[in-house]
Order: C-alpha cells, then sequence, then structure tokens
C-alpha cells in the first residue's frame, strides 16, 4: 500500500532470523504491522498496532545456542 516506515535506531529490534535485517512498519488494511524489509515470506506480525514485542519475542535466538556454556580458564 505504502513506503515501509523505518524504526528508530534508538529502539530495541532484534535483527530477522533469517537474514539478519533490521525490521520496519507496514501499513495493510488491517493496521500496522513490523516485517522484514528483505522478504514477505519471512516473519510479520499481526496487523494492528505495531507490536515491536511480539517481533523480538519470535526473532529472539535462544540463549542456549547463542552464549558459550563453559566459561573456563586454562590452567
Amino acid at each position: 500500500m505504502s513506503e515501509p516506515i523505518q524504526i528508530q535506531p534508538n529502539i530495541h529490534c532484534e535483527p530477522c532470523k533469517e537474514c539478519g535485517a533490521r525490521p520496519v512498519v507496514e501499513q495493510g488494511r488491517k493496521g500496522f504491522s513490523v516485517a522484514c524489509p528483505t522478504s514477505k515470506k519471512h516473519y510479520s506480525t499481526t496487523p494492528g498496532m505495531v507490536n515491536i514485542d511480539e517481533w523480538n519475542r519470535f526473532n529472539k535466538k535462544s540463549p542456549v545456542l547463542a552464549s558459550n556454556p563453559y566459561n573456563s580458564k586454562a590452567s
């Protein structure tokens, strides 16, 4: 419908799981949604109010996979 709106850099948004792009806000007939700017097939929030929390929950990486479980020093 219209051009996507860039989200301000000072608002925390997780990058897209698929491609690593920063999300944008898109306007549709049913309302606003937070979506990946590179592909329509990547995740998009449900239309309505801008829901960055839903985007962050879906695109958050697992803490088990993202961190190093072994924090030991070599002796």
